[in-house]
C-alpha cells in the first residue's frame, strides 16, 4: 500500500474518532514515524515528496478535523446523528496537502451515545483541483467503503494490519479515479457556468446586475450565439457561458453539445416570469438541456432563476399564478429534493446576488460544513439571523431562525421575493451592507424597528469579508465578540478552501 501512495498524487489517510480522551487517531496509511525515526530521516529522504507523518501531525489533523465538526447543542438537537454526513476540503501546509475529509457519526455496542469520526484523503497541494473537480465520483465511494467499515468498528477498533487491505482497496478505486479525472488535474481551479434560457428571459441582465454594470442594461440586444467571459471569485476562474435563446441557437447547443454543455459545473435556468405563452417552449428546452447533461453522466446542479419580478407586479394575481405554474412544472420534471428557485429583479440587485450565491456556493464542497458551523455559532450568541458575505457581496453560509419574523415590521415597501419566509429581514441587512461597505471601520450597529443589525468586518489571511447578524437587543454585541475567535479559528480553513 505504502508503495501506491508513493507512486500516486493521493499521499496519505487518516480516521480519527473523538473518543474519551478527546480527537484521536485511529488508523494512518502510511503508518507514522516517531519522532526520533524523523529527526534520523535525511533531508533527501523528506524532499522526495512521499508523506512522513509523525503521531504529533496525525494527532493535530484528529483534533483539526473534529474540531470543525462537533458540538454539544447540534448534537442535542439531531435525533438520528448516523444521518449527518458531510464532506469538506481543508488545506494542510506543513504536510504539502490538501485533503478531502468526510465527517460521519458511527454507532458502536460498547457506547451509549454516536461518536464523531473524520476521515481525510491526503492529497498532494500542486494537485487539488484533482479533488475538487472529482468530488462527486469520490464521495460514492467513501460512502460506501464506510457503510461496510463501520460495522468492523462494532465492538473494537481492529489493529491496523487487519484492516490495511480494506484501505488499499478504496485507495486502488481512488487511484483509478485519479487515471480517468473529470477534467486535466491543475494548480489553478477553473469552473464553467452555464446561463440558459429563452430568448428574452434576463440572462445577460442577470450578468450586467452581477456586474454592476447597470449603463449597458438600456437597450440591451439579444445575445447571438454563447458569450464568454471570465472572472476571478474566491481564488478560482470562473467561465460564465452566457447562451442566446433564439431557437437556432438552442439547436446549436445541443447538437453540439460536446462544446457548449460538456464538462459545466452549474448551470442557471431562466424563465421570464411574466410570458406565460412560452413557458412550455421553455420547458421543453429545459428538458433538452437536461437529456443532454445526464447522457454526459455529470452531475451538474440548477438553480432556478424566475426573472423580471419587479416589485410593483409581483403580488399581483396574475404573476402569481403564474410563478406557482412555473414551480409546479419545474417539481414535474425534477424529483431533486433541494429543488431552488429565486424571483429576481434587475432593480433590486440584492435578488440577483442572493441567486448567484446560491449557485456559487454550490460549487463549494465545503459549503454544509460552514454553514454548520456558522449554526453553531449563532445559537451560542442567541442570533436569529446571520450572514457571512464576501466583499463583493455573495452570500457565503447564512442561517435564519423562524422567530425572526416575529421580531421585525417592516414595512410593506421594503418587501421583495428573496426567501419566501425572510425576505424583508435580508433585503434591509443588505442596504446596510452596502452602506457599511463604504466605511473606514470594523463593526458598526444598526437599529430597525424593534431589532438590532449588528455588522463586523473580518479578515481571513488577505480577504474581507464581512458578518451580519440580526438580534434583538445590543447586549448580545458583547456574546458575539467573545464567541467570534473560536468560529474563526475553526472556520478559516474551510473558507480558504471554499471553491479553490
Amino acid at each position: 500500500m505504502e508503495e501506491l501512495l508513493k507512486s500516486s498524487i493521493i499521499k496519505g489517510f487518516v480516521l480519527s474518532v473523538f473518543g474519551e480522551l478527546g480527537p484521536t487517531p485511529i488508523y494512518c496509511f502510511p503508518n507514522y514515524v516517531t519522532e526520533k525515526e524523523f529527526k534520523e530521516l535525511s533531508k533527501e529522504s523528506k524532499d522526495q515528496g512521499h508523506l512522513i507523518l509523525t503521531y504529533r501531525d496525525i494527532t493535530q489533523i484528529s483534533i483539526k478535523n473534529l474540531s470543525l465538526f462537533i458540538s454539544d447543542k447540534i448534537v442535542m438537537e439531531e435525533k438520528d446523528l448516523t444521518k449527518i454526513q458531510y464532506f469538506a476540503i481543508l488545506p494542510y501546509p506543513d504536510f504539502n496537502t490538501t485533503s478531502l475529509t468526510y465527517f460521519h457519526f458511527i454507532r458502536r455496542d460498547s457506547e451509549d451515545h454516536s461518536i464523531p469520526t473524520a476521515f481525510s484523503i491526503l492529497a498532494e497541494e500542486k494537485s487539488r483541483s484533482f479533488l475538487y473537480n472529482n468530488i462527486n465520483r469520490i464521495k460514492p465511494v467513501v460512502t460506501e467503503f464506510f457503510k461496510i467499515f463501520d460495522k468492523k468498528m462494532l465492538d473494537s477498533y481492529p489493529p491496523r494490519e487487519n484492516v490495511e487491505k480494506f484501505f488499499q482497496d478504496l485507495l486502488t478505486e481512488l487511484i483509478e479515479i485519479v487515471k480517468n479525472p473529470s477534467t486535466p488535474i491543475t494548480t489553478h481551479r477553473k469552473m464553467k457556468i452555464l446561463f440558459a434560457g429563452l430568448d428574452n428571459s434576463g440572462k445577460t441582465s442577470f450578468l450586467l446586475s452581477v456586474d454592476r454594470k447597470y449603463s449597458k442594461l438600456i437597450g440591451l440586444k439579444p445575445t447571438a450565439g454563447a458569450s464568454i467571459k471570465s472572472i476571478e471569485a474566491l481564488g478560482a476562474t470562473i467561465f460564465l457561458w452566457d447562451l442566446g435563446g433564439q431557437r437556432k441557437f438552442r439547436e446549436k447547443y445541443i447538437n453540439k453539445a460536446e462544446i457548449y454543455l460538456y464538462e459545466a459545473d452549474l448551470l442557471f435556468y431562466f424563465i421570464d416570469i411574466k410570458d406565460r405563452a412560452r413557458f412550455d417552449e421553455s420547458i421543453e428546452y429545459l428538458q433538452n438541456l437536461k437529456s443532454v447533461i445526464e447522457e454526459f453522466n455529470q452531475n451538474t446542479p440548477i438553480v432556478y432563476i424566475l426573472s423580471k419580478g419587479d416589485a410593483d407586479i409581483l403580488n399581483t394575481g396574475e404573476i402569481k399564478e403564474n410563478i406557482e405554474f412555473i414551480k409546479t412544472k419545474l417539481r414535474e420534471n425534477d424529483q431533486d429534493d433541494s429543488l431552488e428557485t429565486y424571483t429576481t429583479s434587475i432593480f433590486q440587485i440584492f435578488t440577483i446576488l442572493r441567486a448567484f450565491s446560491s449557485g456559487i456556493s454550490k460549487l463549494s464542497p465545503n459549503r454544509d460544513l460552514i454553514n454548520h458551523n456558522l449554526k453553531k455559532f449563532s445559537l451560542m450568541t442567541e442570533s436569529y439571523l446571520t450572514l457571512l458575505l464576501s466583499v463583493d457581496g455573495l452570500v457565503l453560509a447564512n442561517f435564519y431562525d423562524k422567530q425572526t419574523m416575529g421580531l421585525t415590521k417592516i414595512p410593506k415597501s421594503e418587501v421583495m421575493n428573496v426567501f419566501e419566509i425572510s425576505a424583508p429581514q435580508f433585503t434591509v441587512l443588505f442596504k446596510i451592507f452596502s452602506k457599511f461597505k463604504a466605511l473606514q471601520q470594523n463593526e458598526a450597529l444598526f437599529r430597525v424597528s424593534n431589532t438590532v443589525i449588528f455588522i463586523k468586518r473580518i479578515q481571513i489571511e488577505e480577504n474581507d469579508m464581512f458578518l451580519l447578524f440580526l438580534v434583538d437587543n445590543e447586549n448580545k454585541k458583547d456574546k458575539i465578540d467573545e464567541e467570534l475567535p473560536g468560529f474563526l479559528k475553526y472556520t478559516q480553513d474551510l473558507l480558504l478552501r471554499y471553491i479553490a
